[in-house]
């Protein structure tokens, strides 16, 4: 029987000539599976090729701009209440958004083809020209946006993101392009006819489909897992610990005893409490709470683990940064530069800042993020050069008016040159409790300024630029405060708030700090703030510069009961007891805890 027989198939044949547009289902699923294919080859290049994944992937400029764009104080309450895990539900949504995306791309690729046909060669056409829109919108919108700047200008890795983004985006249009192949002739007949046998191939084709989209997702889960989760934590640039090296645990201790010992401070020795401190503790403690032995008291607490340590150890310490993974930069190769409005400009290798680093200072850091009873604060003990001395050395222009420093992940702040000139604490660091600075801590190299939120203690510095106007860094663009300042801030430790404890003899403790201002005094309320009575104060382990440890002994009587505490800093300033929220300036208010005393 003659061809003309079949009038269906001569009209697919002519449509076919005529360029009839893909099936909407198709090219959208093609556009899907190809933004999936697009991802993995984004995290595998982000994660393994990425010169110690200092290259952002196209989430992650994606999750920059989304932030950017996030009203200030939605911003706040998402951090304070989910830290970490807002950024990465942030990223999470952002990939799940493309997908869509690639999907709606997909469609859209689907029906351009009309106008170039449906030959291998016309489908890549459209996927490029689809793809090549996108990334042209990236570049102009998004990166802008999330502080990269027009093409990513204003990046240190504006080859690496625009390399990345070419091959990864043309990945997609080659896969829309494949994934879109329509079906043999032979085939599209018998299925015309409702063959048996396209039947079959159908269920196969949509089995393999649906296999491949499960194992792109799970690559892709696999991917960010590891993405969130990097090997590297806390292990430090320069040295590999042996098994000989002595416990983190046991250094620290022995920085504290060195300390204490150079302060003239005497090393407690608690004896084992009697009971649960704070639930039946030593009476023999708190019968005269003038007289009480200080270092026995706060040497107790220690023992019974039962207040904040006075030195942080490393794992310990508060970890918050503006990425979704950090750098890992390695000290072969570093270089940090020294220029700007200087008479000399200075490049620093790590070794030469090892040799150089003999200074050692012990100062508190805390997050401009960190609520009252928050826990983003933490004590170190750092080494590293006085900033002045370089300053110094390179000689400051006296026109100059900051001091920008840039970082390996892109990140920018400033302090005052007279900060900088002035405050021999101001610190260019390399080591953290007697150890190279570890990488997840800023290492190679950070700088700590005290009195200064962490915001401005910038980690991975790789410039130092001497500026003639205020530079607004990172944060400061998005509303944070300028100057960051530390506030007069503290924390009840014990009793937690909503806790229970016994009748009977307890002891209320915590830490204050203001920053290079120094505590001289701690008042507690057990009535909601209608009479105080001072708590005991241990020395501060380097002052002004570190946290103070209170505590405060009371008979604990049965039922509900609102602690509060505030602090007076070393300039006679009385913490302030208004409730703010750390946005833009930092936490201020009167830390409490209620809690129930169970008879």
């Amino acid at each position: 029987m003659a061809a003309a027989d079949f009038p269906h198939t001569r009209s697919r044949s002519a449509a076919q000539s005529r360029g009839a547009a893909l099936p909407v289902a198709a090219a959208g699923r093609a556009g899907f599976m190809a933004a999936l294919l697009m991802l993995i080859a984004q995290l595998v290049w982000r994660l393994y090729w990425s010169h110690g994944g200092v290259i952002p992937s196209f989430p992650e400029l994606v999750v920059a701009a989304i932030s950017r764009l996030t009203p200030l104080n939605v911003f706040g309450a998402a951090t304070e209440n989910l830290g970490s895990l807002a950024k990465q539900s942030l990223f999470v949504g952002v990939l799940v958004g493309t997908v869509a995306v690639g999907y709606a791309a997909g469609v859209v690729a689907g029906r351009v083809s009309r106008s170039f046909g449906r030959g291998l060669g016309a489908r890549l056409l459209t996927g490029l020209a689809v793809a090549g829109a996108l990334f042209v919108f990236t570049m102009l919108v998004i990166a802008p946006i999330g502080h990269f700047g027009l093409f990513a200008a204003d990046s240190s890795y504006t080859g690496g993101i625009i390399v990345r983004l070419v091959v990864t985006f043309a990945i997609f249009a080659v896969a829309w392009a494949l994934l879109t192949t329509p079906p043999p002739a032979a085939a599209a007949v018998a299925a015309d006819a409702g063959g048996t046998e396209v039947s079959r191939r159908a269920v196969i084709q949509q089995a393999a489909w649906g296999g491949l989209e499960l194992a792109a997702l799970a690559a892709v889960g696999g991917l960010t897992w590891r993405l969130f989760t990097p090997h590297s934590a806390t292990t430090t640039t320069a040295v590999t610990t042996t098994s000989h090296a002595p416990s983190e645990d046991s250094v620290v201790q022995e920085i504290v005893a060195k300390q204490r010992a150079a302060q003239g401070y005497p090393t407690p020795v608690p004896q084992e409490p009697s009971g649960e401190i704070g639930v039946r503790a030593d009476a023999s403690l708190l019968s005269d709470t003038a007289s009480a032995d200080t270092a026995a008291l706060f040497g107790q607490l220690d023992k019974a683990g039962r207040i904040t340590p006075i030195l942080t150890a490393t794992k310990d310490f508060y970890h918050v940064s503006k990425n979704i993974s950090d750098p890992v930069v390695s000290p072969k190769g570093w270089k940090l530069t020294l220029t700007g409005l200087v008479e000399k400009e200075m490049t620093f290798t790590y070794d030469d800042l090892v040799q150089r680093a003999t200074t050692k200072n012990i100062t508190t850091l805390c997050c401009i993020s960190n609520p009252i009873n928050g826990d983003l604060i933490s004590t170190a003990q750092w080494t590293g050069i006085p900033l002045v001395n370089l300053l110094k050395e390179a000689v400051v222009k006296p026109n100059a008016v900051d001091i920008m420093y840039h970082s390996a992940d892109d990140y920018e702040d400033s302090i005052p040159v007279a900060k900088g000139l002035r405050d021999p604490s101001v610190m260019l660091v390399v080591g953290m409790n007697d150890a190279p600075l570890p990488s997840d801590h800023g290492g190679p190299a950070r700088l700590i300024v005290p009195n200064i939120y962490g915001m401005k203690n910038a980690k991975w510095l790789e410039r130092i630029e001497l500026v003639g106007k205020p530079f607004y860094g990172y944060w400061e663009t998005q509303g944070w405060s300028y100057t960051a300042i530390c506030q007069i801030w503290g924390r009840i430790d014990y009793p937690e708030d909503g806790g229970t404890i016994q009748a009977g003899p307890a002891i209320a403790d915590g830490i204050a700090t203001a920053g290079d201002r120094g505590i001289k005094r701690v008042e507690v309320s057990l009535d909601g703030g209608d009479t105080w009575a001072d708590a005991t104060l241990e020395p501060s382990l380097n002052p002004p510069f570190t946290w103070v440890r209170w505590a405060f002994p009371f008979t604990a009587k049965p039922g509900n009961h609102a602690l509060v505490m505030r602090a007076t800093d070393g300039t006679g300033k009385v913490m302030d007891g208004t409730d703010r929220d750390p946005l833009p300036d930092g936490a201020t208010g009167w830390p409490s805890s209620s809690f129930n005393v169970k008879g």
